[in-house]
């Protein structure tokens, strides 16, 4: 298989059509996103952006993979869109950086995951080398490999588990008062979620470190609705929440606990038993019959309490980590 693969700092219009495009296709064909959130928001940022919160160069990179237009002369024409493309996102001075890897289940060939992660690295190294961390869904033996051949290594698991929805009842224990909720709301819940967010995620390397433009990206997001974004107050206080999230476009639709967590301060109280149920039930009203989150395999006492509600693994998405000098 020959590739032709170019790299992009600021793709315009069309390009970005185009990526999107592969990322639909890969995310119907696959069953999950295809790209993270915050990559595909970094699709439309330039290379020489600065982050206004630390003054920090922020790099943004895309790499796209096309089958060369001369193979294949008395086969099948290849096709004209992408079948591979990665993502290169971070800030230059601070780190850690973040790759991602977007293949076509067509053309999944070796050759094309090893091109466009080489290209990715190699544009980190000239543009000042550093910490990287590369994500990758459905994790195999062969996505090790890879990795390893490319200087990086297992860094964490990360558990997708999965229930039928309404829950079975007679199956589930339940807290004996369930703890009311209220639905967030914009505009005015932010800061005080934030803070709580924040402190109840203070040792997690992504969760924890969310700033207001963080939030406010997610509110632009389209899966967005503050009616299943469960908010529990004692005190005056945001003192947990349940923020839910419904997968449109998989096979079949599904309802993701997105966030959930309980401030330390209120912990021992059965709550994070009691907001994960509100949020599944939230889900059923709104007809999914799928339940989905996601858990660190490290966490075992969540691993557990999840089992306990009725999810049951469906796949692990791994995380690989390296050090890359300047070029």
């Amino acid at each position: 298989m020959s590739l032709d693969i170019a790299v992009v700092t600021a793709p315009d219009g069309h390009v970005v059509d185009e990526i999107d495009e592969l990322l639909s296709r890969v995310t119907k064909a696959t069953g999950h996103d295809a790209l993270s959130e915050h990559k595909r928001e970094a699709l439309r940022r330039t290379v020489d952006r600065t982050d206004a919160s630390t003054g920090d160069p922020t790099l943004s990179v895309g790499v796209l993979a096309r089958l060369d237009s001369e193979v294949d002369r008395g086969g099948p024409r290849p096709p004209k869109g992408l079948i591979g493309y990665a993502q290169v996102v971070g800030k230059t001075h601070s780190g850690p950086f973040a790759v991602e890897l977007v293949v076509d289940p067509g053309f999944a060939a070796p050759a094309v995951g090893d091109a466009l992660l080489g290209t990715a690295l190699d544009e980190l190294a000239r543009a000042g080398g550093g910490t990287v961390r590369l994500w990758v869904a459905r994790a195999s033996t062969a996505d090790d490999a890879l990795a390893a051949a490319h200087g990086l290594r297992i860094e964490r698991n990360l558990i997708q588990m999965r229930c039928k929805l309404p829950l079975d009842t007679s199956e589930t224990t339940r807290p004996d008062l369930p703890v009311p909720t209220r639905s967030f709301r914009p505009g005015v819940d932010e800061a005080a979620w934030l803070a709580t967010n924040n402190r109840a995620f203070a040792g997690h390397p992504e969760q924890g470190r969310w700033e207001m433009a963080t939030l406010l990206e997610r509110e632009k997001e389209r899966w967005f609705d503050p009616s299943g974004f469960l908010v529990v107050e004692e005190g005056g206080r945001i003192a947990g929440s349940c923020w839910t999230k419904i997968h449109a476009d998989t096979d079949p639709p599904m309802g993701e606990i997105y966030v959930i967590g309980v401030d330390p301060d209120f912990h021992g109280r059965g709550w994070g038993r009691a907001l994960t149920l509100a949020g599944l039930d939230w889900l059923a009203g709104a007809g999914m019959s799928v339940g989905m989150l996601y858990v660190d395999a490290a966490n075992t006492a969540a691993v557990s309490l999840y089992r306990s509600i009725g999810f049951a693994e469906d796949h692990v998405d791994r995380s690989y980590s390296g050090w890359f000098d300047p070029a």
